[in-house]
Order: structure tokens, then C-alpha cells, then sequence
């Protein structure tokens, strides 16, 4: 066990490295759109500090780790490491399924993940504490302030 923060500071096990795909293929490809599928069907599950399944509920690295995990692809648990899993992508190439982070008001590693839905730059995650699994504009004037980049872990 190793105390790490993700969406929030929580003890986790950090699961053991997985492989990280990153060739290029066109424009929303099959497998991320399958991705975005899978994390669509979790909007409106509850957020859950800690949480990483649908019967617990998702904090946002925990709802990025499972989509993922369900499509054989294995990611870091929290969202500081989750910024370095695959390749970075520019936000003008982005494609769904790719995973955007934010630097949200915090301290220390507060970073937040979601997974892009390859549509009009909206975004799947679950976000805070009281709310549940949705999906938003990266464009609102919150989440543009704060986007810090992007990795693509699968083709």
C-alpha cells in the first residue's frame, strides 16, 4: 500500500504496469469509441471518494482506471500517474477516448481525469463529491481554465 492522491488523497494499491498503446490511426477510432460507450453507460453513478466500480460509485481516476480495465487495457489507479500512461496528444488531435486531465484548485498532485467522448469537446467523468458520472463541455469557461493536456492509451 502506498498513500498516493488522485482526485483526493486515499491509500490505494497501484496495480502493476500494463501496456500503453499509442499508434496512430484515423480519427476516432473503433476501440475509442468503444470506450466512450462503456463510460456513457456509467452517467449517473454516484461519485465515491476512492470508488472504482459501478456498484461503489467512481472518483474520477477510479471511473477512468475501470472503463479502461474493461477494454484489457491497464492504466495507473490515480490521476497524477494517469498523466503519464500512453502519449500526449494536442488538444486540436484529440480522439475519442482519450483521457484529458485538469489541474484543479488544490494542493499537492490535485489533478482530475476524464475520458474525452470525441464530440464537440465534451468530456465523460465523474467529477465531485455529491454529484454522479456525467458528461460536459471541456469549453465551459471552468474546464477550459483548467485543462492541462492529454494521453492516448489506445489506438
Amino acid at each position: 500500500m502506498i498513500l498516493l492522491q488522485g482526485c483526493a488523497p486515499k491509500v490505494v494499491h497501484v496495480p502493476g504496469k500494463g501496456k500503453y498503446y499509442s499508434g496512430k490511426r484515423a480519427r476516432g477510432s473503433k476501440s475509442g469509441h468503444a470506450v466512450v460507450r462503456t463510460a456513457r453507460s456509467q452517467i449517473g453513478r454516484p461519485y465515491k471518494w476512492g470508488g472504482e466500480s459501478p456498484r461503489d460509485g467512481f472518483d474520477c481516476s477510479g471511473f477512468v482506471w475501470w472503463v479502461f480495465r474493461q477494454h484489457g487495457v491497464t492504466l495507473p489507479r490515480v490521476s497524477w500517474q494517469q498523466a503519464g500512461a500512453g502519449k500526449a496528444v494536442r488538444r486540436g488531435a484529440l480522439r475519442a477516448g482519450d483521457i484529458v486531465l485538469f489541474k484543479v484548485p488544490g494542493g499537492g498532485k490535485s489533478l482530475h481525469t476524464g475520458i474525452y467522448s470525441g464530440q464537440n469537446n465534451f468530456f465523460i467523468h465523474s467529477p465531485k463529491s455529491g454529484h454522479h458520472v456525467r458528461e460536459e463541455s471541456m469549453m465551459s469557461s471552468y474546464w477550459r481554465r483548467y485543462f492541462i493536456g492529454a494521453r492516448r492509451v489506445i489506438r
